[in-house]
């Protein structure tokens, strides 16, 4: 049996066809929330990219840009000509620090925050087939969602104790 990178975490269970078929329906379902995350991210003037980058900095306090590129899942290299077009949108401001001024902290406008949160509410609201799960199976979901990215947060910073 394979272990989980936690030690407090329980074996992983061995594969099963069903949990192929979890996967396969896990990624289908992806797919397709990808369009939908598409066209709300459009629907406030983003690109996708530009959305995750919002919904990734922290409204109450300035961000390096490898800080931000780490939580948004980007690339360092890539986020500086996101964050270029947040900025000519007036969405950020970015501010070389006090101490090292090759590093460039990000923070959020006004206006930043204030699309932020019309995406976080977008993101917020059950989408249809959401809806027609009962109640139970709803909870359900959201817990097993809940306990598979609680495993994915415990694997990341384990990774990061190791290599740091």
């Amino acid at each position: 049996m394979r272990s989980s990178p936690s030690r407090s975490a329980r074996p992983l269970a061995p594969s099963t066809p069903v949990a192929h078929q979890l996967a396969r329906a896990f990624f289908d379902l992806v797919i397709r929330q990808t369009g939908w995350f598409r066209s709300a991210s459009a629907d406030c003037g983003l690109s996708p990219i530009q959305a995750k980058t919002l919904l990734h900095m922290d409204v109450k306090r300035p961000s390096t840009m490898s800080e931000v590129a780490q939580t948004a899942a980007c690339e360092p290299s890539n986020l500086t000509g996101i964050v270029d077009k947040l900025e000519a949108r007036g969405l950020v401001r970015r501010r070389a620090t006090t101490d090292d001024r090759r590093i460039k902290m990000v923070l959020l406008t006004h206006e930043g925050a204030a699309l932020r949160d019309r995406l976080v509410a977008r993101f917020s609201e059950p989408a249809p087939w959401m809806l027609a799960l009962s109640a139970r199976d709803q909870r359900q979901l959201r817990d097993i969602l809940r306990k598979g990215l609680a495993f994915e947060q415990a694997t990341a910073a384990s990774a990061e104790s190791r290599a740091g």
